[in-house]
């Protein structure tokens, strides 16, 4: 039964729920439509941000590629520009937010001092990438030796180099070592000397041998006809002679050369009977 102490209980329910209505009309729903407006605007910006930065990356990669930038240092600058680009759009998006910029600034500048003293390694390594860049020690497509590693500069990325060996093997070298190490530019002058050495017996005929050395070097077709090759006698032990083979070839050629002159050097000597020396042990009785 419907009493009057229950109307006014539905009364005064109904009085408190409008009062609180009221408060969320005047006080919570202005800032939740605000900040829903500062968001939608946010969204919006960020993705035309992001359209506008693939836009701006293909048009530098194009116009790199006209002005004939260097190769090595394009990639470089592309993710240089592509990170400043998106930093500032962070920060653009932050102040359509109502986020303050300035201790928005202050707080990625402290994190960044965080994070950069956390990876030292990595940062050396990013100034050796400059360093290599700017001074160029090597560039892609050149032969090096570094570190006991040789081969071929695949790529000069921010933080490492990328080597493709002989035997088509990546090795991967910390930019920060390669800056700071003795680097052997093999190919850089396009055209190198090889020097190999053999040992014969100290009975073998020293003319004898050269002719046949000789004779290898104009059968090797990576040997250059232009340049004046060396056979020279440069030591002489108990049981052997030592002889000295340079020869001037392309820089990519060296492997082949290498292979080429062993393996028929061999096959001369013993059709000419030239011995290779006998080895030698030395025993110490006490």
């Amino acid at each position: 039964m419907f009493t009057q102490r229950r109307f006014f209980i539905y009364m005064k329910f109904i009085y408190i729920n409008s009062s609180y209505w009221e408060a969320f009309q005047e006080k919570v729903l202005p800032t939740v439509t605000q900040y829903s407006l500062r968001i939608l605007m946010a969204i919006i910006l960020f993705l035309i941000g992001r359209l506008a930065i693939k836009k701006i990356i293909a048009i530098m990669n194009s116009r790199m590629k006209l002005e004939h930038i260097d190769t090595d240092v394009q990639p470089f600058l592309v993710s240089l520009v592509r990170a400043a680009l998106n930093i500032m759009l962070v920060l653009s998006c932050a102040g359509v937010l109502g986020v303050e910029t300035s201790s928005f600034i202050a707080a990625l500048g402290a994190a960044g001092l965080a994070i950069g003293l956390a990876l030292q390694g990595s940062l050396s390594n990013f100034a050796g990438g400059v360093l290599i860049l700017v001074f160029k020690p090597f560039r892609v497509g050149e032969l090096i030796s570094v570190h006991g590693f040789t081969g071929y500069v695949e790529s000069i990325q921010i933080f490492n180099t990328i080597l493709l060996t002989t035997s088509h093997r990546t090795i991967v070298l910390p930019n920060g070592n390669l800056s700071t190490s003795a680097v052997e530019n093999i190919s850089r002058k396009g055209i190198i000397r090889v020097d190999m050495r053999f040992e014969i017996d100290i009975t073998a005929d020293i003319d004898k041998t050269r002719a046949c050395i000789e004779e290898v070097i104009a059968q090797n077709p990576h040997v250059l006809d232009d340049r004046k090759h060396e056979i020279v006698v440069i030591g002489l032990k108990d049981t052997a002679i030592t002889f000295a083979v340079k020869l001037w070839i392309h820089a990519a050629e060296i492997d082949r050369v290498q292979y080429f002159m062993y393996e028929h050097v061999k096959k001369q000597f013993d059709a000419h009977g030239i011995a290779f020396p006998d080895p030698v042990m030395a025993v110490k009785v006490v």
